[in-house]
């Protein structure tokens, strides 16, 4: 696996000065899921310099997942890191991580863009899924078909918030409407174990083909055994966030899949390893994207394209906000180009 350059983020190759600012962003439809429903969200953008060039990263902050970063935090950061010229600091939270690696490595990349790759030369394009948002179930469905109208073939849906009941109904109309459509599922933790096998049961007759988190974090030894029995793929995506022995989790629990998210898994360097050890154990993954603005999604694209261009992937399409916008991704398709 092709990975970002570890040494010139332990010793700085030439001498690198930070700033950042603080966005609030504002989203087109509210964000909701089973944990509840966002309007807005707060993020800062760093801004890296040396002699060979600048970059930008991104610091998301993912309310309810992650505690808040405070303004103090990030310049306490940005100081450590300007002083030693090295992110091999221990304790710096996982979205700064995340925002001062992209900002640090576009810098030092000598171009326009932080990797060499088909995709970041816009030769080929990364195909993801289409998202469908919680909302009420006629929307929902509408916005189904918008999206198989606009060539996804593989539909990500948030369940967990409605009745189970008027979930699975919804499903079975998708799946009259599509048939051939690629179903995948997202709960965010929102159902108890003995209710998650009953409902999965009752889902693979649906024909679903992965379905992320079906209970909360740290039930190891429940989510193992609904792993052992399972009808269809689990994949794990907060689970990770919490856990610091990946290999250990992984191991007890053997999961059919892990949803990498490299803001809130301790940065690219990180999602790398965990993309690893899940290989060693013969375990699916791909990266979803974690709201962010077009700065960090500009970043998950590129090292997506990077390390696992033909993996389809839940990065988003640049058209998240109002005020925040990527003028070098576009959509065609299901597939997402670089410009």
């Amino acid at each position: 696996m092709v990975q970002p350059d570890q040494a010139t983020l332990t010793h700085f190759p030439q001498a690198i000065t930070l700033r950042w600012e603080h966005r609030t962003l504002q989203f087109r439809r509210p964000a909701t899921t089973s944990r509840g429903a966002l309007t807005s969200r707060e993020t800062y953008i760093v801004h890296a310099a040396c002699s060979q060039g600048t970059g930008e990263g991104e610091c998301c902050i993912m309310p309810g997942l992650l505690k808040d970063i405070t303004p103090a935090e990030m310049q306490y950061w940005c100081d450590e890191v300007m002083q030693h010229q090295t992110l091999t600091l221990p304790g710096m939270p996982s979205p700064i991580r995340f925002g001062l690696e992209s900002a640090v490595i576009a810098a030092q990349s000598k171009g326009d863009k932080r990797w060499d790759s088909p995709f970041s030369r816009g030769e080929e394009g990364i195909r993801i899924h289409g998202l469908i948002w919680m909302a009420d179930i006629p929307t929902m469905l509408q916005h189904m078909h918008k999206a198989i109208a606009q060539g996804f073939t593989c539909l990500k849906m948030k369940v967990g918030a409605h009745p189970f009941t008027h979930e699975t109904e919804m499903l079975q109309a998708a799946r009259q409407a599509f048939p051939n459509a690629e179903i995948r599922l997202d709960a965010n933790g929102a159902w108890e174990p003995r209710e998650a096998h009953r409902n999965l049961e009752v889902l693979a007759r649906l024909g679903i083909s992965f379905i992320e988190q079906p209970i909360k974090p740290g039930q190891w030894q429940a989510l193992a055994e609904l792993c052992r029995h399972t009808p269809i793929p689990i994949a794990l995506d907060e689970e990770l966030i919490y856990t610091q022995n990946i290999r250990q989790m992984l191991e007890t629990i053997r999961p059919q899949g892990v949803v990498i998210k490299p803001s809130l898994h301790g940065g690219l360097l990180a999602a790398k390893a965990l993309a690893e050890q899940a290989e060693s154990q013969k375990i699916s993954w791909w990266v979803n994207s974690a709201l962010e603005s077009h700065v960090g999604l500009e970043t998950l694209a590129e090292w997506c394209g990077l390390v696992a261009p033909h993996t389809l992937h839940g990065l988003g399409t640049g058209q998240l906000f109002v005020n925040d916008a990527s003028k070098r991704l576009c959509l065609e398709g299901e597939f997402l180009r670089f410009n």
